[in-house]
């Protein structure tokens, strides 16, 4: 697995994303079309069960699909649950709360992984052998059609990627594994509107995996 950049869990920076200054690649415009998505090998992981995307925003909290679409206030809501069931009360990431800047509820969580990912829990656990999951946060001027860069500051603040390499030996878990930012790459939105998310995902060669592709993601109820 290659070595990762000082920029590990940048996620979890106290800093305010930005409203203004929009870095655009190209222009962005609400009547841009999309192309079907690829189709991703999706497979089940420890939490999930394998599914396909899906085109009408239909997405429910048990589905595992190849991406979905939330806002903060819902993963809000999805890591609290997940602290409780971990009986740490203190876990909470809420969006409010603590001595940093408030945080916009309404940030677009675009969540992808080759495991699958829902509506019902705040990431994917992955396994060894090559896995990946990953975030991108749109803050409110990012969410219309358009190029983005992933090198943006207001997309790096809270976006990130984590992988897994091939195993050591027969334990599940014993495998080297990366996170942290993209790195060099583009995020296209190809259609936003109440029901899904559509994108196209570019990356380098800073990663062993490679998620690059067309993705469909409806929004989490």
């Amino acid at each position: 697995m290659k070595t990762k950049n000082a920029s590990m869990l940048v996620v979890l920076a106290p800093l305010l994303l930005a409203a203004c200054n929009v870095s655009f690649i190209e222009g962005a415009t609400d009547d841009g079309g999309a192309n079907d998505p690829a189709a991703l090998p999706v497979e089940s992981g420890s939490n999930d069960t394998a599914g396909s995307g899906s085109s009408g925003g239909d997405a429910e909290p048990g589905d595992a699909l190849p991406a979905v679409a939330l806002t903060r206030a819902q993963m809000d809501v999805l890591w609290d649950r997940y602290w409780e069931s971990q009986g740490d009360v203190g876990g909470s990431s809420g969006s409010g709360g603590g001595d940093g800047p408030a945080l916009d509820p309404n940030d677009l969580f675009l969540r992808a992984s080759d495991l699958g990912v829902s509506c019902g829990s705040p990431t994917t656990q992955l396994r060894c052998g090559g896995h990946w999951q990953l975030s991108i946060v749109l803050p409110g001027a990012y969410q219309q059609v358009g190029v983005y860069d992933l090198e943006d500051p207001a997309l790096i603040s809270y976006s990130y990627m984590s992988e897994t390499g091939e195993p050591y030996s027969p334990r599940p878990d014993d495998c080297p594994w990366g996170g942290g930012s993209f790195g060099p790459g583009t995020l296209e939105i190809l259609s936003i509107d109440n029901a899904e998310v559509r994108f196209r995902l570019t990356l380098g060669s800073l990663w062993d995996t490679d998620p690059s592709g067309e993705y469909t993601a409806p929004r989490c109820p």
